[in-house]
């Protein structure tokens, strides 16, 4: 599937008009994407996909579309990270509220999604993608070795460089940003290091969330320079 999407957070009464469906294709399918593939021996499969618009029934056309989504990209999420020992819900909710004061939430194995957001964003299916990484990423529970703006980044990362890499992205101010900042600027940092140094960087810190061994230092052995280091010498890129 390919859809174009924006992202931020927005608020207002939930509109009356119905949600049209936008339109979608096999084209994004990652194909392309083998060398950051990480090898499965056998594919997981996707969950079933249930939905629930009892809250904003015209949602329906765009719900089914987010369903066909996940159903598609849920295996191909889990071959880019670290999931060999990963086990698949056996069912995965969309449920859609009038009103959340986000875009979408995951909680578990339910994703819960703003009909007033896809209302006015229709072709925001990206944020489905961000949300539905943050199911099979599962992480054990408890802030311990994992820190939020690395996961919040690493689903950025399958988002935006891996869904919809033709997407326009935010720049970054190079003054005031940090690797810190989560989102697309984690998510913008991490593509820059795969691209430039190891291109298993995401499975393997994905596969360190999992087991709660992550520290910094993870970055300099799997990349030969420090975080720090690599955020400077990223930020050099972007102010050339």
């Amino acid at each position: 599937m390919r859809f174009r999407i924006a992202l931020c957070i927005g608020l207002a009464a939930a509109a009356a008009l119905p949600i049209a469906p936008t339109r979608a294709s096999g084209e994004n399918a990652p194909n392309q994407f083998a060398k950051y593939i990480y090898p499965l021996a056998k594919p997981l499969p996707a969950p079933n996909v249930t939905i629930d618009v009892t809250d904003v029934p015209e949602a329906l056309p765009w719900a089914e579309q987010a369903r066909a989504l996940v159903r598609e990209w849920f295996p191909l999420v889990c071959q880019l990270l670290a999931t060999e020992r990963y086990k698949p819900p056996k069912t995965l909710k969309l449920t859609f509220r009038k009103e959340i004061p986000a875009p979408a939430y995951s909680t578990g194995d339910e994703i819960t999604i703003n009909g007033k957001w896809i209302h006015d964003h229709p072709d925001d299916f990206g944020m489905v993608i961000h949300e539905m990484t943050h199911v099979i990423q599962a992480y054990p529970p408890g802030r311990a070795n994992k820190p939020g703006w690395l996961v919040e980044g690493i689903a950025d990362y399958i988002r935006w460089w891996r869904y919809e890499p033709e997407s326009p992205r935010t720049p970054i101010d190079p003054q005031r940003a940090s690797y810190r900042d989560s989102y697309r600027t984690t998510a913008a940092f991490l593509a820059w290091v795969v691209g430039k140094y190891n291109r298993a960087l995401v499975p393997e810190l994905d596969r360190a969330l999992r087991s709660r061994s992550y520290t910094d230092d993870l970055f300099k052995q799997l990349t030969g320079k420090s975080l720090d280091d690599l955020w400077s010498e990223f930020v050099g890129t972007i102010r050339r």
